[in-house]
């Protein structure tokens, strides 16, 4: 039997929720606060491993579209098969985007890190080719436009009970209320809806990243300034690391003639305080008033999500998909420090990861001869929570691996014996004791 255009199997879905939730509202299966990458790939996953494409899924979206993002640029070539994934023609559209010169290629990394000297990798070894330096605004954009009959564009207030979400609409001013059986926490490092929810924050060495984005004018008013030779053109499209004494330094070209220029430090280094202003962090134009500063250290969400299951209401005999669940994503999730340059491309693959199971989670319980390994919400909560606890130990690795190479500022005393207090910083050793 078709009902409303739809088979009898997807109406059951509906069933099932409208048995918990009153039809005084406006209901969807999944509710997503945030429409960044992490978002919105969750979004796009789901509808495309939909069995029928009938799930009704809702992105609340508080960005400023027109909002100039230059942290979090970078994108690692392995992201090309999950962008082909989440939708048919996203590829071919950043693809084409940066043909148009709107993204910049990565042709490899350079870096001094645990010597002077300068080593580097080259993307023509790579076996899924060159990453981005990403225009973030565009980026992020091309992700929305995918999701545009998803989105609603206003601030989340509050979860309440049975995830009765209040939301204030941006066009009208006034307070929408939704109702889902999954609310999905994209909000980024703040994790808005778990911490409303009870989830904590675990938060690893604080560490700070101060920035200046310079325009081809400013480089070229600095070498002005530095040398009476002609400017040179910017054509270095490598990502560049190096470190000092007390942090490192991390720079990119970036598309439209600009190029980022990244310190990282701890809160309490005094090259902090010295980096805040431009006058510190270095001898730039005047038209540089300051330099912007943001968190950069790693975090953990303890619950990254959570499953509570319902009784059966009279009258339904499937009780076993009844009940509500959330789930954080992304930075919300897991955030990451900037030496890993893998904040994006975990956030579109986690993203990717949640919505199939999403999706099979609907369609797995109530199609069980299309998709017979039909997930729980249980099986949800613990196949994404172990998806995440290995990003969480192989990040932790890599990270203990490269800041533990690096002694060559470690202090020493005239006997050659380690001793941080003879030296300006012990950045170093910070992060080599940080277990």
């Amino acid at each position: 039997m078709i009902l409303d255009g739809h088979p009898q199997s997807v109406n059951i879905v509906y069933q099932s929720i409208f048995t918990i939730f009153p039809l005084t509202m406006q209901h969807y299966h999944v509710v997503i606060i945030g429409a960044g990458p992490a978002g919105c790939a969750t979004a796009l996953a789901i509808v495309q491993m939909s069995v029928t494409k009938c799930l009704r899924v809702l992105i609340i979206d508080n960005a400023d579209g027109s909002a100039y993002k230059a942290i979090g640029e970078s994108l690692p070539a392995a992201a090309r098969p999950t962008l082909s994934m989440l939708h048919p023609t996203m590829l071919s559209q950043f693809t084409q985007d940066t043909a148009n010169g709107l993204h910049e290629m990565c042709t490899g990394n350079a870096s001094a890190w645990a010597s002077p000297d300068l080593h580097e990798t080259y993307a023509l070894l790579n076996p899924y080719g060159a990453g981005w330096h990403l225009d973030r605004t565009l980026f992020d954009g091309t992700l929305r436009k995918a999701c545009s009959s998803m989105l609603c564009k206003g601030k989340f207030i509050a979860a309440l009970i049975e995830w009765e979400v209040d939301v204030e609409s941006e066009e009208q001013g006034n307070i929408l209320t939704f109702r889902a059986q999954w609310l999905v926490d994209a909000t980024g490092r703040r994790a808005v809806v778990a911490s409303k929810i009870g989830a904590k924050m675990d938060k690893h060495l604080d560490l700070l990243s101060f920035y200046l984005v310079l325009h081809k004018s400013d480089i070229d008013h600095y070498q002005d300034s530095a040398t009476s030779s002609k400017p040179t053109e910017d054509t270095d499209s490598r990502t560049l690391i190096e470190s000092a004494l007390s942090g490192w330094w991390y720079l990119a070209r970036l598309p439209h003639d600009r190029r980022l220029i990244m310190y990282i430090t701890t809160p309490s280094d005094p090259s902090a305080r010295i980096a805040r202003k431009v006058t510190g962090f270095m001898d730039m134009p005047s038209t540089a008033k300051f330099t912007q500063c943001t968190a950069a250290g790693s975090s953990v969400l303890h619950p990254y999500a959570s499953w509570e299951p319902a009784p059966a209401a009279p009258g339904c005999s499937d009780a076993q998909g009844l009940g509500r669940g959330w789930c954080a994503i992304g930075d919300a999730a897991l955030a990451f420090d900037p030496l890993s340059s893998q904040g994006i491309i975990t956030a579109l693959k986690a993203g990717a990861l949640l919505g199939s199971l999403l999706a099979n989670h609907f369609y797995g319980r109530d199609n069980p001869p299309v998709n017979p390994q039909k997930l729980d919400g249980e099986g949800v909560v613990r196949t994404i929570s172990e998806a995440y606890e290995h990003v969480r130990i192989k990040y932790e690795e890599g990270r203990s691996y490269y800041y533990n190479v690096v002694s060559r500022f470690d202090p020493t005393d005239e006997r050659g014996e380690s001793d941080t207090k003879l030296r300006g910083g012990n950045f170093w050793v910070q992060q080599r004791e940080f277990k």
